[in-house]
């Protein structure tokens, strides 16, 4: 039995180690890279409690909560195996991914031999699959193992129903509830497995013989009502979540218009995919009107019409995997809303029908032009290959950090306001202030509006916040008013105008901004303490006190909040109260030991044994 399956394997390895291989050598060097800071895998991983390892708690709201607007248990359950197996080493997760793509073409390598019992094709199928430039986004990005994961248990549910639909007996009955559960695996991976029902009928239909038709639709039933209730889930968690954002405010006309104008783009970089063509955020016009760019786009969709009626009267084999393409666009042509018009990643599922497509062709040509020299097929394969390989390797390495990224979306969108606000956040968050400010200079000097209100919100107060930390009070002043003038309503920003009047030591008119602050927002411990550190500099004590107090009763505890108490009680000779204080800041971390050995307010204090014995309780600490 085990010789008789290395027998049917054997002729499959050398195929399989290649594919392993080309993929190795694209990706492999994702394993020194980092998270990005600033898009989405810090809410799906390195900020998110969920995944920190297996627990009752962790598994529940997993499977009870939407992420980034989406319902996907399955995605991040596979974060809580890494978490577990490796805690929060990159090198980890970019590797899962980079395993979960490999299997994937592996998987996709046989799929295709099954269905064409073609070697050639199989072979440049998968190869394409595996090593197209538009697949790096869906690698080397770790918040897309959603897209993976939801292609693994996709092509496993396919497998399983071509078992189900050529056997006989009990073993067809396990094939099928396999193939269902691998779908229901899918859905809960990432919701673009909805199209797989209608692949399953598109090759019963476009392959198949017609004795072998019979009930074509009745077994589809399971999977429509699995799709039907993954597509409600979705639905709904998108719409609260913000991953559903009607672009289009209900415009019919102008989806469709522009929607044509995103194909184009598609077929574009499936066929000439230079870097340059490729980007983490794509930036369209929505069409209201017909232009240059509709009437091209109307002329391709009339042309691929045309390739699809041939293909279905000529050459069925072909047709499936023109149609497939089509079949996988379809989630993500805004039919449901989406929040992007169009991403690389989004071909990640259609790239199964381009890759059959491909394979398709040069087998045919193959058998029609060289049926016995394998090595003219090796060289036109080659010739293919290569490009797809040496782009990826250099597209690859754009998803390094989140610098990196941010930076080759700069260099090709140079005017736009909000994508070069993201790339100064990610110089902040890796403690590169010049290089942030820098950035916020080149985007405030643009002439033209920041596309998002919230980005521009975030763009005036963290530079404002870079100058202050820098000393260049004069060139924070113009960004707080223009943001408190723009976003009356926004309590962050007064209290940036607040810190900005203390740096300038203009108390009252800091007091001001912080009142303002605690109108917008009550609740908000940062007013509180700031109008309390306010009232204690000039002077006012018992307000101090109650503006401190308020704080504490709002969660805002903290060891500069038990500090500030303690100074107050000092001021008030409530020695006791103000030790007390002060022992509990020691407890939760305060340790500037200048300020408590020379504020005057203390010198009582410092004479108590006592004080001396709090004091070197925790200095001796380690």
């Amino acid at each position: 039995m085990m010789s008789t399956n290395f027998t049917k394997l054997k002729p499959h390895l050398v195929p399989a180690i290649v594919l392993t291989l080309l993929t190795l050598v694209v990706y492999g060097q994702t394993l020194s890279f980092d998270f990005l800071s600033n898009w989405d895998d810090y809410q799906y991983v390195t900020s998110n409690p969920d995944i920190r390892g297996f627990s009752a708690i962790n598994l529940i709201h997993v499977f009870s909560s939407s992420y980034v607007g989406n319902y996907a248990p399955i995605h991040l359950l596979s974060y809580m195996f890494d978490y577990q197996l490796a805690g929060l080493n990159p090198a980890w997760f970019h590797g899962v991914n980079v395993g979960f793509h490999t299997v994937n073409g592996l998987l996709f390598y046989l799929l295709v031999y099954r269905i064409t019992g073609k070697p050639v094709w199989a072979f440049v199928s998968a190869a394409v699959f595996l090593l197209h430039p538009v697949q790096v986004e869906s690698v080397a990005w770790i918040s897309q193992r959603k897209n993976l994961l939801a292609m693994f248990f996709s092509l496993c549910s396919f497998l399983a129903y071509l078992s189900y639909r050529q056997r006989t007996g009990e073993g067809r009955t396990r094939a099928y509830i396999l193939s269902v559960l691998c779908l229901l695996l899918s859905l809960f991976a990432k919701s673009i497995a909805v199209i797989m029902p209608f692949v399953f009928l598109l090759h019963d239909i476009s392959l198949e013989k017609p004795r072998r038709r019979k009930g074509v639709f009745v077994d589809k039933i399971p999977y429509i009502v699995a799709v039907a209730v993954a597509s409600v889930i979705t639905m709904s968690t998108q719409s609260a979540g913000g991953g559903s954002v009607d672009l289009f405010e209900g415009n019919i006309a102008a989806k469709f218009l522009t929607m044509l104008t995103v194909l184009t783009r598609y077929v574009q970089i499936l066929l000439w995919p230079a870097n340059e063509n490729l980007n983490a955020v794509y930036i369209f016009f929505i069409k209201n009107r017909f232009d240059g760019e509709v009437v091209v786009a109307l002329l391709l969709v009339a042309t691929l019409c045309l390739a699809g009626i041939y293909l279905w009267r000529r050459d069925r084999w072909l047709f499936f995997g023109f149609a497939l393409f089509f079949l996988g666009l379809i989630p993500v042509a805004q039919i449901v809303p989406l929040s992007t018009l169009m991403n690389d990643r989004y071909l990640y599922f259609p790239m199964l029908g381009a890759a059959w497509m491909a394979g398709g062709l040069l087998s045919r040509c193959r058998d029609r032009f060289f049926p016995e020299r394998t090595n003219a097929a090796l060289v036109a394969i080659t010739c293919l290959l290569v490009p797809y390989l040496l782009l990826s390797y250099q597209r690859a390495q754009v998803w390094q950090n989140a610098i990196a990224l941010w930076s080759d979306v700069v260099k090709k969108l140079p005017m736009l306001k909000d994508q070069r606000a993201t790339l100064a956040a990610a110089y902040i968050y890796d403690g590169k202030k010049k290089e942030a400010l820098a950035t916020y200079e080149k985007l405030f000097a643009l002439k033209r509006e920041f596309a998002d209100p919230q980005v521009e919100r975030k763009a005036l107060l963290e530079a404002a916040n870079l100058y202050m930390d820098e000393g260049s009070l004069e060139k924070a002043s113009p960004l707080l008013l223009t943001l408190t003038r723009k976003f009356p309503e926004y309590p962050r920003g007064f209290l940036t105008l607040g810190r900005y009047h203390v740096l300038a030591r203009n108390l009252p008119e800091a007091e001001k901004a912080y009142h303002k602050a605690f109108l917008l927002e009550p609740a908000s411990a940062n007013a509180l303490f700031s109008l309390g550190n306010i009232c204690l500099e000039t002077g006012r004590v018992a307000e101090a006190r109650a503006w401190y107090r308020k704080c504490y009763e709002n969660g805002g505890n903290s060891p500069d909040l038990q500090y500030s108490l303690a100074r107050v009680e000092a001021l008030e000779k409530n020695d006791e109260a103000a030790l007390a204080y002060l022992a509990e800041a020691l407890k939760l971390g305060y340790r500037n030991l200048d300020a408590i050995n020379s504020s005057p307010e203390f010198a009582p204090l410092r004479r108590r044994p006592s004080f001396k014995e709090l004091i070197d309780g925790y200095t001796a600490r380690p």
